[in-house]
């Protein structure tokens, strides 16, 4: 059985698959969107329509560099905002899940980069941390019998 929602129904026969919009799917002309952030006057939470999309595309298959020009219920007009400033108003809940993943992930790293500098300091001896944390303590010892030699002490 074939589904018939996959199908074009102007041209019977040909399978086209349906078109889902995920967070980073670009806007379109005309797409109602939600700001997510504070931007130039334009508050967080703010509905608009996008009335143009711009930007430039690379075609070595890198990240294109897409910018849109909205226009906000109260009439005011913002350019050049960023795709990670708008959200479809229908993927607010999807936005905040992802945002909220992202924090968590940044803390982690975080911690683990904390971690991982405590290590040698505990090894060598020195939990005042700074650059003596990161210099291998053979050479902080080498370093410091020769000062103890030329300085006389």
């Amino acid at each position: 059985m074939i589904d018939i929602s996959t199908h074009s129904l102007r041209f019977p026969g040909v399978l086209v698959p349906k078109k889902t919009k995920d967070l980073d799917t670009p806007f379109r002309k005309g797409e109602e969107v939600l700001t997510v952030r504070d931007i130039r006057g334009a508050g967080q939470g703010k509905v608009g329509n996008v009335r143009l999309v711009n930007g430039l595309s690379d075609y070595n298959g890198g990240t294109p560099w897409v910018r849109y020009w909205v226009k906000f219920d109260d009439g005011s007009l913002l350019g050049h905002v960023s795709h990670s400033d708008l959200v479809r108003p229908q993927q607010l809940n999807a936005w905040q899940t992802r945002e909220d993943e992202r924090v968590e992930a940044a803390k982690a790293a975080e911690s683990a980069i904390e971690t991982d500098a405590a290590a040698p300091a505990a090894d060598a001896g020195d939990a005042g941390g700074g650059v003596a944390s990161l210099i291998p303590a053979a050479l902080l010892e080498r370093s410091r019998a020769a000062k103890a030699r030329l300085l006389g002490g």
